[in-house]
């Protein structure tokens, strides 16, 4: 038997969208019909259109879950571990935002006592570009230091928990795990403290395998397109039987992204080559190409292409002349733009704006 597991909090729908995608694609490369879905939930969801089994959160467990802080993500630890005592099976948990593209029993296979599964590696924490690490690898020192048995240092690889597969043979593991995050929070409350800690902690006991290539983690700019994809299938098969919306659910079609126009590419390249943009920065104007391309057959799609735009935008090298001939260059595009853009658009240009440097 194998339970498949994940957290869904809040009103946002798009979470629910997304759930929807990530247990319609279990449910449809499933090999056993024991395997089931478990969702972690702050509130009943009504009408969900599929089989899943449902564990309301209370008030007191979020509490002490989160230790009362804004550290949602440290549920996980908690629901994993309780997940994984209450069934005595193997148990893989799932982000929201994940498209499985094999089978989950195929892939607990590589479970074992010795062998546990998260995501990807993100590599250590001592080279995180972003100095998210910085404070904490200031406190653990060169050498390290030891938490709870657990030697951490700045050389120490943090594993990507949008998937943590483990057996009850790990258990000792992620109780040592909470304990980890908790120190660790007292030093910083990064907001991905939970995946480094469930990875340092079952890498002492197992090796942690990767599994990027069965299953899809659309964190990050592709999330907006794919999250469309799925709400859009959701729509167009509304009221259908959980068996034909599984018949019906074509992964590749839905993992995929829209295409870029080759004019677009190619003018995008140009500019960057002849400006001497960054990579963000070049990126950026290709997306907005894409934008303004579809804001009159798809503003749905325009709006998207828009908001990955500003991502990238935001991530553009800071030094005078290339912000003062970004903003030169944009201004009056951005400016065409505002007719169609979407209210949450609209307030993050003009936010951008605000905080662009003269």
């Amino acid at each position: 038997m194998l339970t498949l597991v994940t957290v869904i909090y809040g009103t946002n729908p798009t979470f629910r969208t997304e759930l929807f995608g990530s247990v319609l694609s279990i449910l449809k490369l499933r090999e056993r019909t024991d395997t089931r879905v478990l969702v972690y939930t702050d509130r009943l969801l009504e009408d969900f259109p599929l089989p899943i089994d449902q564990y309301v959160i209370t008030p007191a467990e979020w509490k002490e879950w989160t230790r009362g802080s804004e550290l949602t993500h440290l549920v996980k630890l908690h629901l994993v571990l309780r997940t994984l005592e209450d069934s005595g099976h193997p148990v893989i948990y799932f982000d929201t935002d994940t498209l499985f593209l094999a089978s989950p029993e195929s892939i607990a296979t590589r479970l074992s006592a010795t062998t546990a599964l998260m995501h990807a590696s993100e590599g250590p924490i001592g080279d995180d570009a972003d100095g998210i690490w910085v404070k904490i690898c200031e406190w653990l020192g060169h050498d390290g230091r030891t938490v709870h048995g657990i030697h951490l240092s700045p050389a120490s690889v943090m594993h990507n928990s949008g998937i943590v597969g483990v057996r009850p043979e790990h258990i000792s593991a992620l109780q040592k795990a909470i304990l980890l995050a908790d120190a660790l929070q007292e030093v910083d409350p990064i907001f991905s403290i939970d995946q480094f800690a469930t990875g340092s902690a079952l890498g002492e006991i197992a090796q942690v395998l990767n599994c990027e290539k069965e299953v899809l983690h659309y964190w990050g700019w592709r999330r907006g397109f794919i999250r469309h994809a799925i709400e859009r299938f959701r729509l167009q098969n509304n009221g259908a039987s959980p068996e034909d919306l599984c018949r019906n659910f074509n992964l590749a079609e839905l993992s995929g992204l829209p295409a870029i126009h080759w004019q677009d590419r190619l003018l995008a390249r140009v500019t960057r080559w002849l400006r001497g943009y960054d990579a963000h920065t070049g990126f950026a104007c290709l997306a907005l190409r894409s934008a303004m391309r579809h804001e009159h057959t798809d503003p749905t799609l325009a709006n998207l292409w828009f908001n990955v735009h500003l991502q990238f935008l935001k991530k553009c090298r800071s030094d005078d002349k290339n912000n003062a001939s970004i903003k030169t260059e944009l201004a009056n595009q951005h400016s065409a733009c505002m007719r169609w853009l979407d209210a949450g658009n609209s307030m993050a240009l003009r936010e951008l704006r605000h905080s662009a440097p003269e």
